[in-house]
C-alpha cells in the first residue's frame, strides 16, 4: 500500500514538472507576455530530470524523463515528440 501511494506521489510530482516547463514556454512565447528573452528551444528530456532533480531530488533517465514530457504534451492537446532511434 505504501508503495502504491509513493508511486502516484513520483508520478505527480514528475508530471507537475513536465507541465510546468511547457506551461513556462507557452508563457513566453506569447506576443502580449511581458518577458524579455523568449524561449527559442523546445522542453527536452534533459531539462525536465534536471529539474526533477532540483526540485523534489528524483532521479529519472532520459528515457522516462520523454515519457512524461509527451505525456504533458498530449494532455495539453499536443503532439508528443517523435521516436528517435
Amino acid at each position: 500500500m505504501l508503495a502504491k501511494y509513493q508511486a502516484r506521489q513520483r508520478h505527480q510530482k514528475l508530471m507537475r514538472v513536465a507541465h510546468h516547463l511547457l506551461g513556462e514556454v507557452a508563457d513566453r512565447r506569447r506576443p502580449e507576455s511581458l518577458r524579455y528573452h523568449p524561449v527559442t528551444a523546445d522542453v527536452t528530456a534533459q531539462d525536465v530530470s534536471a529539474y526533477a532533480f532540483g526540485r523534489y531530488q528524483l532521479n529519472l533517465d532520459l528515457d522516462e524523463a520523454q515519457r512524461y514530457l509527451d505525456a504533458a504534451r498530449v494532455s495539453r492537446g499536443e503532439t508528443a515528440a517523435p521516436a528517435t532511434a
